[in-house]
């Protein structure tokens, strides 16, 4: 059963609502799997609202891919080290993925997802690429100082974010999960580095 979101929480503002319902069903449904009138109703709104706001399911996939990657975005990137070497790097930027996903659960699963599920507008594919850049600039700054293989940014990535991405996933207990992140972040950092 579907609990409204203006239940979870005071927020006022239906735009507000509607994003909060669409990151919460897209992150655990998969946005091909949740329907416009879900959405609504989890944001307690009128599909008549949701559509002033949002005229297609795909301008609200792409609002939503836009507040959670700006979110990711403000909580890693924004504030990189770019004076710390590279392994303080990583541990900093694990360590604020990790925060990000105990505080914005249902944004870190959703960025995690892939492929989203729709198009990207041209926002959306002009901030996606903005981010690949920022982050293979860092990555490639790594490789640069000589700490890192020198891998393709792809194999990188994956490297970082799926394994983030499979523990994010686990049905373990919070205490547990950031155990295994803990441990999952000093592993990816040594396959990075070569096994060093």
């Amino acid at each position: 059963m579907l609990k409204k979101a203006s239940q979870k929480s005071p927020r006022s503002d239906p735009e507000e609502r509607i994003l909060a319902a669409a990151i919460e069903l897209f992150a655990a449904e998969g946005y091909a799997s949740v329907t416009v009138p879900e959405v609504a109703a989890q944001a307690g709104v009128g599909l008549g609202t949701l559509y002033q706001r949002f005229p297609s399911k795909e301008a609200l996939g792409n609002a939503v891919f836009r507040h959670c990657k700006r979110a990711w975005a403000a909580a890693t990137l924004d504030i990189w080290p770019d004076d710390k070497p590279p392994e303080i790097q990583f541990r900093l930027y694990w360590e604020r993925l990790c925060v990000f996903a105990e505080v914005h659960r249902d944004m870190a699963l959703y960025n995690e997802r892939n492929p989203i599920g729709h198009a990207y507008d041209a926002e959306s594919l002009t901030l996606r690429e903005e981010l690949d850049r920022r982050s293979e600039a860092a990555l490639q700054g790594w490789v640069k100082a000589g700490v890192v293989a020198d891998l393709p940014f792809e194999v990188m990535a994956g490297l970082i974010h799926g394994s983030f991405q499979r523990i994010l996933e686990l049905p373990v207990a919070a205490r547990r999960r950031k155990v295994l992140m803990e441990e999952t972040g000093r592993a990816v950092w040594r396959a990075l580095a070569g096994g060093g």
